[in-house]
């Protein structure tokens, strides 16, 4: 009651004085223009879905070594902020003593607890850790990360909560002076606190102190909206059922070439048909670089039509088989391409499961992208939108090919043999590793065909895997060199995330099966990934296991919390996990586990993973393969 009084007398003193428009930098903590991230002070009412949009002014975001700022165009054309982003704020000398880390995630509903995301829909606390970011060199630039361990919901509201927190010598760490004004009921001199302070008084800290963080504890609190599923994920999915409209009684295809091969010689793969079929696109030019086209509502618009190119594996045991062989759609790894299904270890998968396979490249994220990428990472950051945009394309050319392969190139003559087709069109799965369980998260959730795929050693988020992955290191160092502040690279890595999310499984989390988009069905999703994976973080697949309510697999190699155990014959979603006592050991902190000692490429290799695969691609049904726990050796046999 007293703060309340105080509260509305100090609104009362200041606000006549003072214009009442917000600036472009949020005093409520002044260590970056955009701190806390995200934050509805970054929000501004509008006629869109949730009633919002994102309004970071043209000076809100960083500026780089060489003068170019962060221009916001593409995140103000959000209408609230990330579902699984990293939430941010900055506390000189943090230590990380009473943090919520990942490795007891339940702590979140301790009485006790020094942070909370909360629900303020639902009053409820969001499970979520918090570390301080190792990432960077120096102790002045490590910003406090709460990463939820779930997804959020669309266009809902939610509240940060900071207490208890110290510095390295065991002293509270300090608040800004607008947030003691704001949390106090003082007079301030700025419309930043006082056209805020009734929002906070009323919504903010009440809810909070019934979540159990009374006000007078609070270090720091702030508020945000998510961003509505239309405005995340409508574009693609727009783009999705335009093109399979366009190409609904098939489209143009050629084939370009036929290697054939001695299976009696010792081959695996009696044939490879490499082709092309015709596909609309949808942005502006189909080079690197690109982004969607526009129309006045800011939608994508067919731009004509371009070609895709694809290959096809039919291994020697399909060639041989009586009778027709299930068909998998092959995603590639980081910045990679449709070749990687002739790569040796997928060779003999498709040869000794018996599956036919087909790729073609994730447009976007593929070799053909790479220098782009790199350019603009040395270049100007304020242009990574292209990246998430022309990914969109590729994610439209993934589905219509499945439609091309099922529908038209399984009936070509050069797909039968003696009068038998090879494939079965009726028997299909989408297998995809690496940056191929990223996006095919995200491929996965967006389908309308699919209804079951694989995803190996995967991960959700892009915000979450970055800074743990020995992949981005070289990325991390030409940003070194950009940027003269490490807290700007964690705001750009969180600004990155949530323009990548419809194209990456982070976006899809909830659209998987829980609550799928329209026309699409619900999916069963095998994770499989390795303990010790310097490139992917297992964290990221604890987050997507969590979200599909996906089960492990008894024995369980490791406890997940929030994922059940399971006994091997069950129907539905699970993770499966490998253990290498020659592997690396993963870190509590965001950095990547030593890459001498990675297990990335391990589970893919296993004979029980290739089992576990082929059951589940044919039968839905996950089965136990490993005896005992699933434990392998790293050393020599995953090079």
């Amino acid at each position: 009651m007293v703060l309340t009084i105080l509260s509305l007398l100090a609104s009362c003193d200041s606000s006549p004085d003072l214009e009442e428009v917000f600036s472009s930098c949020d005093p409520l903590d002044p260590a970056l223009c955009a701190l806390p991230f995200p934050s509805n002070f970054f929000l501004e009412e509008s006629a869109t879905e949730t009633g919002f949009q994102v309004a970071f002014r043209s000076d809100s975001l960083g500026i780089d070594r060489d003068g170019n700022r962060m221009v916001p165009t593409r995140w103000n054309e959000r209408d609230g902020f990330s579902t699984i982003g990293p939430l941010l704020a900055f506390f000189q000398d943090l230590s990380t003593e009473g943090l919520v880390g990942h490795q007891d995630i339940g702590a979140y509903e301790d009485a006790d607890a020094t942070t909370v995301l909360l629900d303020l829909e639902t009053g409820e606390r969001v499970p979520h850790w918090a570390e301080l970011d190792a990432s960077a060199a120096y102790d002045g630039e490590r910003l406090l990360v709460l990463q939820p361990a779930v997804p959020l919901h669309h266009d809902r509201s939610y509240a940060v909560g900071v207490r208890g927190l110290v510095t390295i010598g065991g002293e509270p760490v300090s608040s800004s002076e607008a947030f003691l004004a704001l949390r106090d009921g003082t007079a301030s001199n700025t419309w930043d606190v006082e056209g805020r302070r009734d929002h906070f008084d009323s919504d903010v800290f009440p809810a909070l102190e019934t979540a159990g963080f009374p006000r007078e504890e609070l270090q720091l609190a702030w508020d945000f909206h998510t961003a509505s599923r239309t405005n995340v994920l409508g574009r693609l999915e727009w783009m999705r059922d335009d093109a399979l409209e366009r190409t609904a009684e098939g489209t143009d295809y050629w084939l370009d070439e036929i290697q054939v091969e001695d299976c009696e010689a010792g081959a695996e793969i009696a044939r490879t048909i490499e082709g092309r079929f015709a596909m609309p696109l949808y942005t502006e030019t189909d080079d690197p670089g690109t982004e969607l086209t526009r129309d006045a509502d800011g939608m994508p618009y067919y731009n004509g039509d371009t070609e895709v190119p694809f290959i096809i594996k039919v291994p020697c045991s399909v060639w041989e088989a009586s009778e027709p062989s299930p068909l998998l759609q092959y995603g590639h790894g980081l910045l990679g391409s449709r070749e990687e299904i002739g790569y040796g270890w997928t060779r003999t998968m498709a040869n000794e499961l018996g599956v036919v396979t087909f790729a073609t490249d994730w447009k976007g994220m593929s070799e053909d992208d790479y220098n782009s990428i790199i350019v603009m990472t040395a270049t100007d950051l304020a242009d990574f939108p292209f990246v998430a945009e022309r990914s969109h394309q590729g994610f439209v050319e993934f589905a219509v090919a499945l439609r091309v392969m099922r529908d038209q190139l399984a009936f070509d003559e050069e797909l039968y043999r003696d009068g038998m087709p090879l494939v079965d069109v009726d028997t299909f799965g989408y297998y995809g590793n690496s940056q191929g369980g990223i996006y095919g998260g995200g491929y996965l959730g967006m389908s309308t065909d699919l209804t079951r795929g694989i995803l190996g050693v995967p991960g959700a988020p892009y915000g979450l895997l970055l800074p743990r992955s020995s992949d981005f290191s070289p990325y991390f160092l030409i940003l070194l060199n950009k940027w003269e502040d490490h807290r700007d690279i964690m705001l750009n890595i969180g600004l990155m995330s949530m323009i990548w999310e419809p194209t990456e499984a982070g976006g899809w989390l909830r659209s998987m099966n829980e609550t799928p988009g329209p026309g699409a069905p619900a999916k069963q999703v095998l994770l499989q990934a390795g303990i010790g994976d310097a490139q992917v973080s297992t964290l990221g697949a604890h987050i997507m296991a969590r979200a599909y309510g996906a089960k492990t697999i008894a024995p369980e190699t490791r406890p997940i919390w929030g994922v059940e155990e399971a006994d091997g014959g069950f129907v539905g979603s699970a993770l499966v996990e490998w253990y290498y006592p020659d592997g690396a050991t993963e870190p509590d902190e965001n950095l990547p586990p030593d890459p001498e000692f990675d297990t990335h490429e391990c589970p893919r290799r296993e004979w029980a993973a290739k089992q576990q695969l082929l059951d589940f691609l044919v039968e839905g049904v996950v089965n136990q393969y490993c005896d005992g726990i699933c434990q392998g050796v790293r050393e020599g046999f995953c090079d």
